[in-house]
Order: structure tokens, then C-alpha cells, then sequence
């Protein structure tokens, strides 16, 4: 991937609007999943530019999402809420006497 944007990369517009940028792009730009884009309308097209992250700390849930990935093979994906609600019983459960 060319250091400057006078290399183009073409990309397939989805039904709800959406587009993939390519890995090297997301590497190159430390974009991430979850993570923001402003889509900046220009005279001679759109840019697309990361948002800067903020320096917080990510909660237990967003920390796990996605981790165990490789163990939940043909089982039905987890989505964060499950994840919260799995952390927040366990959590419960070891508090109670």
C-alpha cells in the first residue's frame, strides 16, 4: 500500500451502506473494531478519518468480547449483552454468602 492517497482502492458498497477497508489501511490507521470514523463530505469525494481513541479504560465486558472465539466454534455468537449479563451473575454469584 502506497504511502500516499494517490493509490486507490476499490471496494463493493454494501446494502446498508457499508464498506471494508482493507486490513493494511486499518493496521496502518490503528482503526479496530467498535472504534469511530468521521465521514468528512469533499469537493471531489468523501474522506473517511479515524477518530482519535480516548485514554480510558474499556469495561470487563469489552475487554473479554471476542476472546474465547476459537472455543465457541458452531455454537451461536455471543453479543456484548450476553457477555454483561454472564459477567454481572458470576460477579453476583460470588458476592452472595
Amino acid at each position: 500500500m502506497a504511502a500516499t492517497s494517490k493509490e486507490s482502492v476499490k471496494r463493493k458498497i454494501f446494502p446498508k451502506g457499508q464498506i471494508v477497508i482493507p486490513v493494511a489501511l486499518r493496521k496502518k490507521y490503528h482503526i479496530d473494531i467498535g472504534d469511530h470514523v468521521d465521514v468528512i463530505p469533499k469537493a471531489d469525494g468523501i474522506l473517511l478519518k479515524p477518530v482519535p481513541k480516548k485514554e480510558e479504560k474499556k469495561s470487563m465486558t469489552d475487554s473479554l468480547f471476542g476472546i474465547f472465539r476459537k472455543y465457541a466454534k458452531g455454537k451461536p455468537k455471543l453479543k456484548k449483552a450476553d457477555i454483561n449479563r454472564a459477567t454481572k451473575a458470576g460477579f453476583i454469584k460470588g458476592r452472595e454468602k
